[in-house]
């Protein structure tokens, strides 16, 4: 009987997960064209280089070189990621032999996993129900959708590995003895650790945030150290040699790390009682809605009609810390340490570190949604009547599901299925194509100047850097922006043997035709008597020669 259960527990978790991945891959199930804000061109442009070419590479390409110079603190001009994140992504697209899907399908994987390791930590200490339940609502979590079609991708890979790190550790504390102990969830909890800085080190300092709070908390019930010298030992050696294996990149994350924040300005004292920040203070970066509880997570009115305007999604979740705290449990502190950690990351600004404070936000998800769960079913342990409890039980599995699907699966479904639907959005055919005759026809080290696409739409010029392997300046915003001192002489001496790119391709979207006009009068102007090499769908490709 077991072992049947155990087979459709598994089927149900696959269900739901298979069922995550077909909603994340919506975004370009229907279109193969690459998408997603500046983070998302750099993280695919540093997988797509070395897919492309069969070797990774220590210094910046070019192309690469001329947006992120500086981005490794230690080492300038070398990647500022640790390698292994990226080397994924080109493996699979390399294997595969496409530079797109295969890319976008494996870091929908890697985003997804979160689901995975909830799963597997919420089955080990509270059973089925609640693990099965909290992948399930997490799949529609927009804290995790929006930041995974900006870009951010080894960030949400990261935040997979916090509920694992925490679970090893809880696992040796509380299994520790004089006598007997299990040091292999220290070794690999020092291992998954240092495989999570190589992903993203914002989840390394979540994790040990996480690992702190649950180590006090622990002590303060049990009494004992469980601290073994030699176990202790071991772990540091292991984490100490996989934390070398690329000095660049964990000297740079060092150096940042101690670097002064620029914002000095002390929050206020009411932000103690938020867990989210005043949208305000991030206006143009990161849309309103992303700051409310209520958006992000689903408005579970149920009883609107009766006009009762109460978020049933909020009462389960402060339902749930109750139980938690009334209980206090091992497994309840293991969830409250996980929350309170998360509170002191978010707050990290009184201490004067704010630097991509707002995205440990998207962090909240994790550990609301279990809370949010065991809240929703312990309704029926008030319940002492055995039928009746089980029946109330069930009865709220049921009506969590469909509250999900109601209030929290639409926002989600229609994000996914219409992002970068918009034609301004993501690179057109024309645009692809001349990408890839550019990374065919020109070296690396010769420059492209794009003129066409307006202010607005900078991305599609970073987008055909990437795919074309080439440098990309906007010649157009180079000219008419005024920081430039001197600009007819620098423009003279940029212009040089450049390929100059006259993109009419998205002329009937534009509405201001000022800018048409302009490219058109700039193109018989300067461009007349230069070589037209390429002429294709509304796009030319000129090479601009010196006279002599």
């Amino acid at each position: 009987m077991k072992f049947k259960r155990a087979y459709l527990e598994i089927a149900a978790f696959l269900a739901v997960y298979f069922f995550a991945v077909y909603l994340w891959t919506l975004p370009f199930q229907n279109s193969k064209i690459p998408y997603g804000e500046f983070d998302a061109i750099s993280h695919w442009e540093l997988a797509d280089y070395p897919a492309q070419n069969d070797r990774t590479f220590v210094y910046l390409p070019p192309f690469i070189d001329y947006s992120y110079p500086e981005n490794n603190k230690y080492k300038p001009h070398t990647l500022w990621y640790h390698p292994p994140f990226h080397t994924d992504l080109a493996m699979i697209s390399a294997f595969a032999r496409d530079r797109v899907v295969p890319i976008y399908l494996t870091n929908a994987i890697f985003a997804s996993s979160i689901l995975i390791s909830v799963y597997f930590v919420m089955r080990k200490l509270f059973g089925f129900l609640p693990a099965i339940l909290s992948s399930f609502l997490l799949t529609f979590s927009m804290r995790d959708i929006m930041p995974y079609l900006w870009g951010q991708w080894p960030e949400r890979f990261a935040y997979a590995f916090i509920p694992l790190i925490l679970y090893c550790f809880y696992m040796y504390y509380t299994s520790y003895s004089k006598e007997s102990s299990k040091p292999v969830y220290i070794y690999m909890m020092s291992i998954l650790i240092a495989v999570n800085i190589m992903i993203h080190p914002l989840g390394f300092f979540h994790s040990l945030a996480g690992l702190f709070v649950l180590w006090i908390f622990l002590l303060v019930k049990h009494k004992k150290l469980a601290f073994n010298f030699k176990h202790i030992i071991i772990s540091l050696i292991i984490f100490i040699i996989l934390f070398a294996i690329f000095p660049y990149q964990t000297a740079s994350m060092l150096k940042t790390f101690a670097q002064k924040d620029a914002n000095t300005k002390q929050p206020p004292f009411s932000r103690l009682f938020q867990w989210s920040f005043d949208p305000k203070n991030f206006g143009g970066s990161v849309p309103p809605s992303y700051f409310s509880f209520r958006e992000m997570s689903g408005n579970w009115t149920l009883l609107s009609k009766l006009g009762i305007n109460l978020n049933f999604l909020m009462v389960f979740l402060l339902m749930g810390i109750f139980v938690l705290v009334i209980r206090r449990q091992d497994r309840d502190i293991f969830l409250l340490a996980w929350l309170i950690s998360l509170y002191l990351v978010l707050h990290r600004d009184f201490i004067g570190k704010t630097n991509l404070i707002h995205r440990s936000l998207s962090a909240t998800a994790h550990i609301f949604v279990p809370i949010t769960i065991l809240g929703a079913l312990s309704i029926a342990s008030f319940i002492k009547a055995r039928q009746i409890s089980q029946f109330l039980k069930y009865g709220m599995v049921l009506l969590v599901i469909f509250l999900a699907f109601k209030y929290s699966m639409p926002q989600a479904y229609s994000t996914l299925d219409t992002a970068y639907d918009n034609p301004l959005k993501r690179l057109n055919q024309a645009q692809i194509d001349v990408s890839e005759w550019l990374k065919t026809n020109t070296n690396d080290q010769q420059n492209v100047s794009i003129i066409g696409p307006p202010p607005e739409l900078m991305e599609k010029v970073w987008w055909m850097a990437s795919i074309s392997h080439r440098v990309s300046n906007f010649f157009e915003g180079f000219l008419t922006w005024g920081r430039y001192k001197n600009k007819p002489e620098i423009a003279s001496s940029h212009l040089l043997n450049d390929f100059i790119v006259m993109d009419y391709s998205d002329i009937g979207l534009i509405s201001d035709r000022s800018y048409v006009d302009k490219w058109q009068q700039y193109e018989k102007q300067n461009l007349a008597n230069h070589t037209l090499l390429y002429n294709k769908g509304s796009i030319g490709v000129y090479k601009y020669e010196s006279k002599n």
